[in-house]
């Protein structure tokens, strides 16, 4: 695949270079930055003729490393999808930009803690009643849409954002979805005594129990296994089931 057109290839790119828990020793096979949406549907067209899957990893992405490496094609949305414009009290948003530098530049306070970026945010669905309008690349073009709703075989490319709508982020690193209304997480993990909660060097966090942080050479089982060992401490001692929220890097699929 020769991508033509596309800012940035490279093979083999290090996966931990671009995961903030930074503990895979694996490979993207294939490593294509796009500044353009030209070069977006290029990179599309080529790789569906060489039947290669795509999963976009959004800098900063709020994922767990795997095991190994990861086939296919690995986008980065750069250039034109990071940028920020305001527009009749709203904001036009690139997929790409982290939600803690829009929480600066519009004053958006409530973002200041969320992680990742947009593209994050629009997958894990927490900011979608703030969407207003969005561009996302669907079937064989980019479509323009009013309002927001889920589309799992689209990849949403830019959105513009109503910040006076009430959202609730979800913290940097948060390793489980809220359990429900009745039920708090960062209480349930307190009652089950698994603060600071460690192996190895994959850890919660001090100041948040329902955070995963990597102390300095925890490997993805490792990670996995603290992950699944609090589950199940949960389940025990709460009688709650706990859903992960971190997922492998590459959300999505083939486009």
């Amino acid at each position: 695949m020769s991508a033509a057109g596309a800012a940035i290839v490279r093979e083999e790119e290090p996966i931990a270079r671009h995961l903030p828990l930074r503990a895979s020793p694996g490979t993207f096979e294939k490593w294509i930055e796009v500044a353009s949406e030209a070069e977006l549907l290029a990179v599309i067209r080529e790789a569906r003729a060489e039947k290669l899957p795509i999963r976009v990893v959004p800098p900063f992405s709020d994922t767990l490393p795997p095991e190994g490496g990861v086939g296919g094609v690995a986008l980065r949305l750069g250039g034109e999808f990071e940028s920020i414009e305001a527009v009749d009290g709203r904001w036009r948003v690139g997929a790409s930009v982290p939600l803690a530098r829009l929480a600066i530049v519009a004053k958006w306070k409530v973002l200041e803690r969320a992680g990742g970026t947009v593209y994050d945010a629009v997958e894990d669905g927490w900011l979608s009643q703030a969407i207003v309008g969005a561009r996302r690349f669907r079937g064989r073009s980019v479509e323009v849409v009013e309002g927001w709703v889920p589309e799992p075989k689209a990849m949403v490319v830019q959105v513009t954002l109503d910040p006076s709508v009430t959202v609730k982020p979800v913290r940097a690193g948060t390793a489980f979805r809220e359990p429900g209304k009745r039920t708090d997480l960062r209480g349930v993990l307190r009652r089950a005594n698994l603060p600071t909660v460690r192996l190895y060097d994959a850890a919660l966090a001090e100041d948040d129990p329902a955070v995963l942080v990597n102390r300095g050479d925890a490997s993805p089982k490792q990670l996995r296994l603290l992950v699944q060992a609090v589950r199940e401490r949960v389940l025990t001692a709460a009688g709650v089931e706990l859903e992960e929220r971190l997922v492998a890097p590459g959300r999505g699929g083939r486009w």
